[in-house]
């Protein structure tokens, strides 16, 4: 039995009890709109990274730049060339920012990274020795920026964003050089030969990124074939369509090179879908992978390249077609020749073009004085860096591949990693695509780190030791 003097208490328990309550579920509240608002914010942010990196992969294809500022080049050349150069460091500064603010962990300092990191240093510092030391430090500053824009990607996104963001951003450029030549745009068809450029500089500028496209919605269509998520045939026929559209702008382009470098990727992913059938079955070691697995793709692919080269002009003169390099034959002799001048430490990044000794030592030099890049990125590496410079390049795409082994077999798209490093090789024989300003090396150095998930294994931040 209460008592009634006690009623008061009772009431002070019951008021303070209910305060508790209220207090408690305000917190609760609070709590989960707290929660929403970060959960919504940090997908806002999300998207906007992405149509960031779609913008950036989108402007370092140079197609869109150079039609923006096409007219007025014309009236000033040298400023607008300041002002393209000024637009590309404007556009990559962002993904360096944020690169920075992630930073990168000293285990991977240690590995490929490290090595690609003195290697872009290494042609930094050839602005020392440089011959036109001018251009050099301007070259070679772009070199380092657009590698660091690599290492962000491969940093901040898994391998299905990273295959997502390539596709989707080679898309704009291509379907406004489809839409010049329909409109019959000055400059978006060659005359001579009718080729595809659209609003590229030349048809090999428009190749490549048709190229990319079709090769990211291929891996993207492999990847919705293999996890069939929720309208997987929708997403396939899109991805299909797309690859479809890559593809015949890659053919009207007429670019040997680029369709070459396909047909390597398409032969490196071949051989890599093979050893994941292979290994998943006779449960293959790492370390059996790194001894007779890598080791004979290394070899296969110098030896597959060497074959190439010699018997390519009897290949394509059966199939009816006559080899043209377009005069690079005499830029590639003209390199090897400077090469050897100066084949340790070279002549400073991209300056021996730049310099009038390098042409005057040689023949024919009055016929190439307007060139100012070797049409090949193998060539380019050993004119500007030497053997050193080339030698930690070297070291770093072997090392890279090494890495990840591990991730070629357990991820769906694992393949993926090997084969756009080699597609970005095989295309760089003939054209200087691993400059600064340049997607292709974008693609390259984020293809040899990896991709997020890589960045949490501690499998892949040692190397696979022999017994």
């Amino acid at each position: 039995m209460i008592c009634y003097g006690h009623a008061p208490i009772l009431l002070k328990l019951f008021n303070v009890t209910m305060l508790r309550e209220v207090t408690n579920n305000r917190a609760e509240v609070d709590s989960v709109v707290v929660q929403s608002v970060q959960t919504n914010s940090s997908r806002l942010w999300h998207w906007l990274e992405y149509t960031y990196v779609v913008i950036l992969l989108g402007t370092l294809t140079q197609g869109p730049v150079n039609k923006i500022w096409e007219g007025s080049s014309q009236v000033d050349a040298r400023a607008i060339e300041i002002t393209k150069f000024a637009t590309y460091i404007l556009v990559q500064a962002p993904a360096v920012f944020l690169l920075v603010r992630r930073g990168i962990s000293k285990n991977l300092l240690k590995g490929p990274i490290g090595l690609l990191l003195l290697f872009v240093s290494w042609m930094l510092f050839s602005t020392i020795w440089a011959t036109s030391s001018s251009n050099t430090v301007f070259e070679s500053l772009t070199l380092v920026l657009t590698c660091a824009v690599g290492l962000y990607v491969a940093r901040s996104f898994r391998l299905i964003e990273q295959l997502t963001l390539f596709c989707i951003a080679m898309q704009p450029g291509l379907v406004f050089s489809w839409f010049a030549v329909r409109q019959n745009w000055a400059g978006s068809v060659q005359p001579e030969d009718g080729n595809w450029i659209g609003i590229y500089f030349n048809r090999n500028s428009l190749a490549p990124p048709a190229a990319l496209g079709l090769l990211a919605a291929s891996a993207l269509l492999w990847v919705v074939i293999a996890h069939r998520p929720k309208r997987w045939i929708a997403i396939g026929l899109t991805l299909i369509a797309v690859a479809l559209f890559d593809s015949y702008l890659l053919v009207r382009s007429g670019s040997s090179t680029s369709i070459g470098a396909v047909i390597v990727f398409g032969l490196v992913w071949l051989f890599w879908t093979v050893i994941r059938w292979w290994q998943r079955r006779k449960n293959i070691s790492l370390r059996q992978m790194l001894r007779v697995v890598y080791t004979s793709f290394l070899f296969g692919t110098v030896l597959l390249t060497w074959l190439g080269f010699q018997f390519q002009s009897a290949l394509l003169n059966r199939l009816g077609r006559k080899i043209d390099f377009n005069g690079r034959e005499v830029l590639w002799s003209f390199s090897w020749s400077g090469f050897k001048d100066k084949p340790i430490i070279g002549w400073g990044w991209m300056s021996a073009w730049r310099t009038q000794q390098f042409f005057h030592d040689r023949e024919f030099w009055w016929a190439l004085t307007n060139n100012y890049w070797s049409h090949s990125a193998i060539m380019d590496v050993l004119l500007g860096g030497g053997i050193i410079g080339a030698t930690l390049l070297v070291v770093a795409i072997i090392w890279s591949g090494a890495r990840q082994l591990g991730s070629v077999c357990s991820e769906i798209s694992g393949q993926w990693a090997f084969a756009a490093t080699w597609f970005v090789i095989a295309a760089s024989t003939q054209e200087s695509f691993i400059i600064g300003n340049h997607f292709m090396l974008v693609l390259l150095v984020s293809s040899m780190i990896g991709y997020q998930a890589d960045q949490n294994d501690d499998s892949l931040n040692k190397t696979i030791s022999p017994a």
